[in-house]
């Protein structure tokens, strides 16, 4: 019950902050994008473990809204502004339960004119995070430099770094991660274009597991017992590297609307741990 209270308040916190900033000056200041998408994903290893008896699978409802503007500097200079919010409700273990909301910024610079001049981009995300785990609930802040380039009419590929921080109410999730990934896409047809990325992170993970693991205490930076999953088990932070792998579509189905079905596979490793996970995500896409 506490927890669901927390999930409530947290919700609600959130909805009067993007409320607030919302104001009639703002609207008429520049012409507005919203941006609304619902959808759902399955993870198979929720509770990122390496043991059968501890691996156990979820599915989420997601939702996400962004309402923004964005606008030109000269000819090489393009600047963007969103107040971006996104939740997701888990289907067995509500704990897993979170909503983010916050603000983002970014600049591109452009180097050359036509379709094919390459771009940079530099953004940054700070937001707060309300969760259903006790001490779950915090600020973060994720800046990142993206280079995109267009080498041909139908495809293109994209560099991306962002280094990320997030700053807990517990000690359990507080973390710090270094994410670098590659990202390519192709249009197969003017509606339908297929994207595959690859990306590797160094950070802090959440293991899950029952009963307590000597091996993973070892490295473990922080450990506490949890019921998140129904049944108590402790769960462990520490340091470790993940590879994922990702494909997907985008299929446009009307001028407002566009369907993204997606899979990534994903491998975490510390030592002798290691842990994949599958997971695949749907939705659709509403943009004014």
């Amino acid at each position: 019950m506490r927890h669901r209270a927390r999930w409530r308040q947290n919700s609600l916190a959130i909805a009067l902050i993007v409320a607030g900033n919302m104001s009639p000056q703002y609207a008429s200041a520049a012409p507005i994008d919203f941006t609304a998408e619902i959808g759902s994903r399955f993870e198979s290893n929720a509770s990122n473990s390496d043991k059968p008896s501890d691996r156990l699978a979820d599915g989420f409802l997601m939702l996400s809204l962004d309402v923004g503007t964005k606008g030109v500097w000269g000819r090489d200079w393009r600047w963007r502004a969103s107040l971006s919010g996104q939740g997701e409700e888990a289907y067995r273990f509500n704990g897993l339960s979170q909503i983010d909301g916050g603000v983002r910024l970014g600049v591109e610079r452009k180097f050359g004119l036509g379709w094919s001049a390459p771009r940079l981009q530099f953004d940054l995300f700070p937001f707060f995070r309300g969760s259903g785990q006790d001490g779950g609930s915090g600020f973060g802040l994720v800046p990142s430099v993206t280079f995109v380039w267009q080498m041909f009419e139908r495809s293109g590929l994209a560099i991306r770094y962002a280094p990320s921080w997030f700053f807990a109410e517990g000690t359990l999730f507080n973390s710090a991660a270094q994410e670098a990934g590659i990202s390519g896409w192709f249009d197969l047809f003017p509606s339908t274009r297929l994207f595959v990325n690859y990306a590797f992170r160094y950070g802090d993970v959440v293991s899950y597991a029952t009963p307590p693991r000597p091996d993973i205490a070892a490295i473990a930076i922080v450990q506490e017992p949890t019921n998140v999953f129904g049944s108590e088990r402790m769960a462990y932070r520490f340091d470790a590297t993940t590879r994922s792998v990702q494909a997907g579509v985008d299929q446009t189905l009307t001028t407002h609307l566009k369907l993204r079905a997606m899979y990534r596979f994903e491998i975490t490793q510390r030592g002798a741990l290691e842990y994949a996970n599958h997971i695949a995500e749907l939705g659709l896409r509403v943009k004014f």
